[in-house]
């Protein structure tokens, strides 16, 4: 039963991270690749507050949405001047920066040794101690996000922002600034980030360097792709998808050193299937006059 409890928590983070990263890189078409900065910022900042200065979730959890829309408004206005493949590179840096940044600043952040003994929250005087209460937490926390994104996706704004990534001078012309469009997306899809990193961090009671490298972003972004870029329900599925399948592995009756490579594999293999499928919807024809 612990074991499904598990599972369920981390189809919850993973939502709330896939669902997010949809936002800007489904819909606005921005590779984002400083997706999980912003989660590593999240977890962060409440495993900082909750362990040093003793802040409950009150303050944690908005602390943490503060800090990654914070960041990412200073990280999108510089790297949002750059287009297609040159932003991805661009929030590739910035990610690689944040990452360098929580190993070497060992006064703030304890370097490459993480946070420990981070509690869980308190809600209504009842401290979420077993993981059965923890995922209804989580459950209840991914709700909220994905109603909220759901709001986005299918509002005025979101059919702005594909009209943009569709056909910018197009839509450029027809009174949409571009520019503002993009930020407003990259730090929405930013604070879902925070948000799921903030749960991450109650749960596993532990943040460090290590939990937020870019093999850990190819998964949110295999799930998005999957699900085709921009579908809502399409990206939901295929992120729970995602996370089942390799758990299946661990009931083959295999050893542990052929187990362990098989899973990345099979990533692999679905990563590439899924690119070579979708290939005309992730890099479509520019048609020139």
């Amino acid at each position: 039963m612990e074991y499904l409890i598990h599972i369920g928590v981390l189809c919850c983070l993973a939502l709330m991270l896939s669902l997010s990263f949809n936002l800007s890189f489904g819909i606005g078409k921005l590779l984002n690749l400083a997706h999980f900065s912003f989660f590593a910022v999240g977890a962060y900042a409440t495993a900082l507050l909750s362990v040093y200065s003793g802040f409950w979730i009150e303050l944690c959890l908005p602390a943490s949405i503060l800090s990654a829309g914070i960041l990412s408004l200073i990280i999108g206005s510089i790297s949002l001047r750059l287009s297609d493949d040159y932003f991805a590179i661009g929030s590739l840096a910035c990610h690689s920066v944040i990452l360098a940044l929580l190993i070497n600043w060992k006064s703030f952040t304890n370097g490459v040794l993480g946070v420990p003994g981070i509690p869980r929250p308190v809600l209504f005087g009842v401290e979420l101690l077993d993981n059965s209460q923890f995922l209804v937490f989580a459950a209840l926390i991914v709700l909220m996000v994905a109603f909220a994104l759901w709001l986005v996706n299918f509002s005025p704004f979101a059919r702005t922002l594909r009209a943009q990534a569709q056909h910018e001078l197009a839509a450029q012309s027809m009174g949409v600034h571009s520019a503002q469009i993009r930020i407003v997306a990259f730090v929405l899809s930013s604070v879902g980030a925070g948000v799921a990193g903030s749960c991450f961090a109650y749960y596993i009671n532990y943040v460090d360097p290590s939990s937020f490298s870019l093999a850990e972003m190819l998964i949110v972004l295999t799930a998005v792709i999957m699900g085709r870029p921009g579908s809502f329900g399409g990206v939901a599925v295929a992120t729970v998808t995602l996370v089942l399948i390799p758990e299946a592995l661990r009931f083959v009756e295999l050893p542990s050193s052929i187990l362990g490579p098989m899973r990345q594999l099979l990533y692999a293999v679905i990563l590439f299937a899924v690119v070579w499928v979708r290939r005309e919807e992730l890099a479509p024809q520019v048609r020139r006059v």
